[in-house]
This record gives C-alpha cells, structure tokens and sequence, in this order.
C-alpha cells in the first residue's frame, strides 16, 4: 500500500487549496529572517545535503505558535483550526540544497497534509519507498510519515508548503 492518499477523501483539502492564494500571500509576507530552523530537524550527518536549512513557522497545536505567528497569519490559521481532527499546522520552507534523510514520523494514528505554495523547478520532491513524488502548487498531497521516507530540495530557490497533521476519522486511515 502506497504511504500516500488521495487528496480528495478528505473534504477539508478543497477548503485548503480554495484558501490558496491568501495562504501562500500570508507565508510570503514573512521575511527570510522571520523562519525558524525546525525544531525537530534531523540530525545532518557528514558528506550529506545540510538539512539545517528546513525552516518551520509554526501557526496551531504547538508551543511555537506563539500568537504574534497567529496573528501574522489569520487567514491560513482560521482554514487550518476547521479541518477535522487538526493536530498542528505551519509553514514549512526548504532552502536550496535542504535534503531530509530517509526517516519515519513518530506520530501514529495521524495523517500529514502538505498544501504546496512554492515549489521551485528542478531537484525537489518527496519519496516514499519507490514511489516519488513533486508537489504541485496549489494542491494538497496527503501522506502517513510513519512510513519511512525522504524529501529534498537540490533546486536553486526555497521551497514552500503549508502543512498540516491531523487525525483523520474512522477508516480514513487506512
């Protein structure tokens, strides 16, 4: 079985990608110095891509989401808080050469969403075992990270998502 869903079993994806445009008008307005390092980033291991350039702007369900970020971001936090069962959410960004290694998330019983804003052309995707996959702007790619996985950005421009985890209904994960 494939680690990633279909998007469209999950009513709350098409309120993400109507909310596009405010959303990813909301993470731009961030300047460069206002992304985080992420805090549960990868340990960067010799020789590989430097995974310290993952930057995470936390907007719901962690202590890092500070109201000043909230405020900053009512649009996108207001289409994150009405998704069902939402655990967190924020902006995550890749800088050019960020490359997470092959790992597996330690949340069971959730699901992630990733809403793609900016997705620069050239080297930049996620793996799942065989399966490889870009993110597409505007659309929401749905996965469960317990399953061992990677992604990166070679390209020469950051990468943007907004993600989000939540606990999907009964039947819904599988």
């Amino acid at each position: 079985m494939s680690a990633f869903r279909d998007p469209q079993a999950f009513a709350f994806t098409a309120a993400l990608e109507g909310a596009f445009a405010a959303i990813r008008a909301e993470a731009a307005a961030l300047g460069d110095d206002e992304w985080p390092e992420a805090p549960d980033s990868l340990t960067t291991v010799e020789g590989r891509y430097d995974e310290r350039g993952w930057r995470y702007y936390a907007l719901c369900g962690t202590p890092a989401a500070s109201e000043a970020h909230r405020a900053r971001c009512t649009a996108t936090v207001a289409v994150c808080e009405a998704v069902p069962g939402v655990v967190n959410a924020g902006f995550s960004r890749f800088l050019p050469g960020t490359h997470l290694y092959p790992h597996q998330g330690e949340l069971h019983g959730v699901l992630r969403c990733h809403l793609a804003l900016v997705v620069p052309d050239g080297d930049c995707a996620l793996r799942f075992g065989a399966e490889t996959r870009r993110w597409q702007v505007g659309r929401c790619l749905v996965f469960d990270d317990t399953v061992e996985h990677e992604a990166w950005n070679h390209s020469g421009a950051p990468r943007d998502v907004l993600i989000v985890t939540f606990r999907p209904a009964a039947g819904e994960l599988s």
